[in-house]
């Protein structure tokens, strides 16, 4: 494969930018040159002007490849842009009235460029910054009277914070003046643009688009309470290390236990050659860029911040957990070096953590410490809730699960704010499930299915996760989902648009699923050169495992629904027909249990083992609706509590779709049992995990794709289940196990409500439903009625 087979297939449109006609005056800078010496660089952008009178909108269109930090008249004002491919590359609109005043203004920029690509960018070998604006008499474009150089002080050679992310920053502040950002700066001594600049649209960067989603929330927040302290002798080599992770653990991490929560940190001299730590608690999971203020240097104290998920505690220390060996390197620090007097830096790159070790080195005198976050979140609102009085627990894991989502939600959905920051799509089907039922915000989910689409095999199949240079991280099982996905923003929405514009990249990946299917058995064959995941549960996956094609034929039953509602009668019948086959092969797969084997293994031989997935699928898809009772008695029923022997389990992410079939065919009393059970130690935690157990230092303990429990919880309490496109009509089915709830689910007409609560053997309910919401209430041995408005309900219960 090609480089140019990995790159996107988008067509760009002509010029002008459909952004605003400012931008085709601007140019792409870059201090010395587009396309030289770019490893982990990061450059400094000024342009000072002069504003009688600000206006009172002042939309400012900036992007930059990789990423920039702006600030005006030196005050932040966010970074950006969003992840995307260079063909199409993502530019913002910043509204920074704000920040302007009468008189002299200047605009910077921290901009950063990787030099190489990893899980959420994909390398051109170009860098570049372009802003534009047009305030009437103020029209500001870069170009080659701005000023720009690559900033002094950092050092480029450190390792990557893990294998998926960028690169520690390790920052000498003693070099950089920390007034450059503002309008009294004098930047007379930066050399202006000479070297190179190129049109807004010139390659790589072809065609501009809006972000297309909201822009990213970053408040600052304080965190000070110390769990922990420790001092020892430094390492030889401190001062030159690169790999501040393994330096610290070979400094050793163990903490001795304290409590203490003071406004600033006071750090006392240290002995030559030796460090001084505190390990400080967020409380719960955060992602941020750490913020350090602190007075009293001297110059030359190093400051260290280092990132953890998880410690262990014993009575007498409280120790990091960090694994220098473990699968995704990880090593989560920053580094900076004090000029004399106060210090102030924000560093670039946000990390998750509960945990946070300052590290503070060379210091000959007492110096005063404050740490703080800016974080990096997507603004989800809480426009759904879940209240459950008197079951603390249940809240708690809502709760976390809701907290979970919040910073799994970056400039696109991401698998974990911790190791990877990867946007894997297996993953955001879930997420997309949870923002439906927390905030209602489709643009992510439509976003995300974008960027899929853009980054496929030259035979159609997506990759995990876009952009990305992880070409062993091809997951066929994901294109599926991918498609499904598509249907899910329809469901969600009602809009077709997206179905229509991804026509040509389904038809692709539909033509790989033709080619790799079994003339003999019908069934989809394994393709060695990908990674079928199917689950992190031990099924089979070589050969022909029934559960690959069991997601093909849900797909080719929504497909089939799509084209007959944008009326393709042509598209529809082959989708159909394909599915006939296809369901009649797998129901071959059947024993005389009525449970579904689980396919055929490399060798060709019959598969006589009988997954939970194969049957919850089966489900799904109405594959032997006269086997349901088995295949809920005998897999999906024991698998939500505690498993059958010898049956392979799903995992924490996977259980999502048991529980949804199970509480939808009024198994729901078990699925709130098991959620009970199950997610009450991640509730503690704060967040919810990669697995029920994952090892410490190496898997993640704040994953979004076990999250789920956040909408299960009010479809099952609540009751509250979507049955037509765009929330045109609802089933209400509550289930009355427990004392009471109070859920509000949110949707395209306004917010429905759902409480219901025990008084002694009666249960009173309330069900709020807004106009253009065709809602049908189901209530145990009652017929079913119609509820608008509001709508009173009395049982005996």
């Amino acid at each position: 494969m090609t480089a140019a087979d990995r790159r996107p297939s988008v067509t760009p449109p002509p010029s002008p930018s459909p952004l605003a006609p400012c931008l085709t005056r601007a140019r792409w800078i870059w201090p010395e040159s587009l396309h030289w010496d770019l490893v982990n660089c990061y450059a400094l952008f000024r342009h000072a002007f002069d504003l009688p009178t600000p206006p009172s909108s002042a939309p400012l269109f900036i992007t930059a490849d990789q990423s920039y930090q702006l600030y005006v008249n030196g005050q932040y004002v966010g970074r950006g842009p969003g992840r995307g491919f260079q063909s199409d590359w993502p530019c913002d609109e910043i509204d920074v009235a704000s920040w302007l005043r009468p008189g002299r203004n200047a605009i910077a920029v921290r901009a950063h460029h990787p030099g190489t690509g990893n899980y959420q960018y994909h390398c051109e070998d170009y860098a570049g910054l372009l802003v534009a604006a047009d305030w009437g008499e103020v029209q500001i474009a870069t170009g080659e009277h701005w000023r720009c150089r690559r900033q002094s002080g950092v050092r480029r050679d450190t390792v990557t914070a893990s294998l998926q992310l960028f690169r520690q920053e390790h920052i000498d502040l003693r070099v950089e003046a920390p007034d450059w950002m503002t309008p009294e700066f004098d930047d007379s001594v930066w050399p202006p643009v000479r070297i190179m600049s190129v049109p807004w649209n010139a390659p790589p960067w072809h065609h501009l688009r809006p972000r297309g989603t909201a822009r990213l929330e970053e408040p600052i927040a304080t965190f000070h309470h110390v769990i922990g302290t420790a001092t020892g002798p430094a390492a030889p080599d401190y001062a030159t290390e690169r790999q501040l992770g393994h330096l610290r653990h070979r400094e050793g991490l163990a903490h001795q236990p304290t409590d203490a929560s003071p406004d600033r940190l006071t750090f006392a001299p240290s002995p030559a050659g030796h460090w001084r730590s505190v390990l400080i608690d967020l409380g719960k999971p955060h992602l941020g860029a750490a913020v350090l203020e602190l007075t009293g240097a001297a110059g030359g104290e190093i400051i260290e911040v280092h990132h953890f998920e998880t410690c262990t505690a014993t009575d007498s220390s409280i120790t990091p957990d960090f694994k220098p060996d473990s699968h995704g390197r990880l090593t989560f620090a920053h580094r900076l070096t004090c000029r004399p007097g106060s210090n102030h830096h924000a560093f670039y790159h946000p990390y998750g953590a509960r945990y946070v070790v300052l590290v503070v080195r060379d210091n000959l005198a007492p110096i005063e410490l404050r740490f703080q976050l800016r974080s990096t979140l997507y603004p989800l609102a809480a426009h759904g809730s879940f209240a459950c009085p008197t079951e603390p627990t249940l809240e708690a894991i809502w709760q976390a699960c809701a907290w979970t989502q919040r910073i799994c939600s970056m400039d696109t959905y991401v698998d974990t704010p911790s190791r990877e920051q990867a946007q894997w799509w297996g993953d955001a089907r879930v997420q997309a499930w949870n923002t439906f039922h927390l905030d209602g915000d489709p643009r992510l989910l439509a976003h995300g299915i974008r960027l899929i689409a853009s980054q496929t095999t030259p035979d159609g199949v997506t990759y995990g996760h876009a952009p990305t240079i992880a070409h062993h991280c091809i997951l066929p099982d994901f294109t599926l989902i991918w498609i499904l996905t598509i249907w899910d923003h329809y469901w969600q929405t009602g809009d077709l648009d997206l179905f229509r514009e991804q026509r040509p990249a389904i038809d692709r990946a539909l033509h790989y699923f033709r080619t790799w299917t079994d003339p003999t058995t019908g069934l989809l064959r394994y393709d060695e050169r990908h990674w079928l995941f199917l689950d992190w549960a031990d099924l089979p996956k070589n050969g022909q495992p029934v559960v690959y094609s069991l997601w093909l034929l849900h797909t080719l039953d929504r497909l089939t629904a799509l084209h007959e509602a944008t009326a393709d009668a042509a598209a529809a019948q082959t989708c159909r027909d394909w599915a006939t086959a296809l369901r009649a092969a797998l129901r071959a797969r059947l024993n005389t249990d009525g449970l579904l084997t689980d396919g055929f293994a490399p060798d060709g031989s019959a598969l006589t083992t009988t997954s939970v997935h194969a049957q919850t699928l089966a489900l799904i898809t109405g594959l032997a609706p006269e086997h349901t009772a088995v295949m809920l008695a005998q897999r999906l029923l024991p698998a939500a509590s505690g498993g059958t022997p010898d049956v392979v389990q799903p995992s924490a992410y996977w259980l999502t779709y048991v529980y949804s079939e199970l509480g939808q065919r009024g198994h729901g009393a078990a699925v709130v049992d098991d959620i009970r059970q199950r997610w009450a130690a991640m509730a503690e935690h704060g967040s919810t995990w990669e697995t029920f157990d994952p090892p410490r230092g190496e898997f993640s303990f704040s994953h979004a794709w076990s999250a789920h429990p956040l909408f299960h919880l009010m479809q099952i309490l609540g009751g509250v289940r979507q049955t037509a496109p765009a929330w045109r009509e609802v089933d209400i089915t509550p289930t009355f196990h427990g004392d009471g709830v109070d859920v509000t689910v949110p949707t395209p007409h306004g917010p429905i409500r759902s409480q219901w609560q025990r008084d002694g053997d009666t249960i009173r309910g309330e069900l709020n439903v807004p106009a253009g919401i065709t809602a049908t209430l189901h209530l145990p041995d009652a017929p079913a009625v119609a509820a608008t408005g509001t709508h009173h309900y009395t049982i005996r219960g």
